[in-house]
């Protein structure tokens, strides 16, 4: 890793500090990382929350127990995944129109 040697001061406001501090955990990043990276234009990922992550180990156990399982116990199994999915995407709110997913 390159030692980094060299500062850069710049004003910004409370309100924009908070932001990017806020973006930069979002990443996981320091900030002085998350504004390196987002400076020299490279990728920044999200960390996915704990609640996706628990969705896609669902996913995976499906995959892997598919052959020893029932079609109903599948269809459930989805359903299960696909509403743990509809209420992080969509909040708290089940009114069941997704309109965030174009259905």
């Amino acid at each position: 890793m390159k030692e980094k040697t060299v500062q850069i001061c710049i004003r910004i406001s409370e309100n924009e500090k908070k932001k990017l501090q806020r973006n930069a955990k979002k990443s996981g990043l320091s900030l002085s990382t998350y504004l390196r990276k987002t400076g020299l234009k490279q990728k920044i990922f999200p960390i996915p929350d704990k609640e996706f992550y628990e969705i896609y180990l669902d996913i995976c156990k499906i995959k892997n127990d598919i052959y020893r399982m029932e079609i109903d116990e599948i269809e459930e199994c989805l359903n299960v995944v696909e509403h743990n999915f509809l209420i992080i995407y969509n909040g708290d709110d089940e009114d069941g129109d997704n309109k965030n997913m174009g259905c």
